[in-house]
């Protein structure tokens, strides 16, 4: 539980940091940039400590499943954060319990009447804050609802890594895949030198971006899901505060009752898991 809120307080604060610089610059440069400091980060810490004798780990066949839906996912999320409200974006993301309800569902396992009402409250929730119309649905939103598609996808597959494959090493995967994401992206964008305040604002989305990377990793490895899931709403009224702090948005009312079914149906999503089973 300690892990989960270390790692909803560095991905928030990760959040904020790379908005900030894609205010000024491009996504692949952001997210390649603020990944081979990352990189570099993880490669001293797993020197120092003998993680190294661990490499081919980065090679099992989870581990590669893993880097790929968080590889997608921070590419969809990031170009969301460049282009929406922050806190709009942020409490898309927070669907993914909601998803992963539904997708048991369709895997077989029992899902009652409550649980289903409760996983179409919370995307009834995201359709206010999406606003789909006859003309389609808003790019940055519709990024930011594939990228909680693809958290669920990336929180179930963590869960069937093997206990034998250290965190670091996953840690490791996950960075190196949205570096990469973001070089193979350079040659499309115009890539320009950061100001001093940028470099800041990569350097230290590069260091919570790692301790959160590991951080939700433990939580999801060392407990159940229904246990530590709910603790990333914490990040919600976070997020808020933050948007307001910083840009001076603060979502409208539809928007303000969708967080609200979204957060209230995901909570009440994993309680009913927790107290359903045997």
């Amino acid at each position: 539980m300690i892990a989960m809120v270390g790692a909803v307080a560095c991905f928030t604060t990760t959040d904020v940091l790379m908005k900030s610089a894609t205010q000024t610059l491009p996504v692949s440069q952001v997210l390649a940039t603020r990944g081979l400091i990352a990189v570099s980060i993880i490669l001293t810490l797993l020197s120092v400590n003998g993680g190294m004798r661990h490499f081919r780990a980065l090679a099992q066949k989870r581990v590669l499943q893993r880097t790929l839906f968080e590889t997608c996912m921070i590419l969809s999320y990031v170009t969301a954060l460049s282009m929406a409200p922050f806190a709009n974006v942020f409490s898309v993301l927070q669907a993914a319990p909601i998803i992963i309800t539904a997708i048991a569902a369709f895997r077989g396992e029992s899902v009652g009447p409550s649980r289903w009402a409760a996983v179409f409250a919370g995307f009834a929730g995201v359709a206010l804050i999406v606003r789909p119309s006859l003309d389609g649905v808003d790019i940055a939103m519709g990024l930011a609802l594939l990228a909680a598609f693809l958290v669920a996808a990336r929180d179930l597959t963590t869960r069937t890594i093997p206990a034998s494959v250290p965190s670091p090493m996953v840690t490791l995967a996950t960075t190196l895949g949205s570096t990469g994401a973001g070089l193979a992206l350079a040659p499309f964008e115009h890539w320009r030198a950061p100001d001093v305040a940028t470099w800041g604002f990569l350097l230290g989305a590069a260091v919570t971006v790692a301790l959160g990377n590991y951080a939700i990793i433990q939580a999801y490895r060392q407990a159940e899901a229904s246990v530590v899931s709910p603790l990333r709403y914490i990040g919600v009224p976070v997020a808020i505060f933050f948007g307001f702090i910083v840009w001076g948005h603060v979502p409208d009312a539809l928007a303000l009752v969708g967080i609200a079914l979204i957060v209230g149906s995901g909570l009440y999503t994993m309680r009913r898991e927790t107290f359903c089973k045997p």
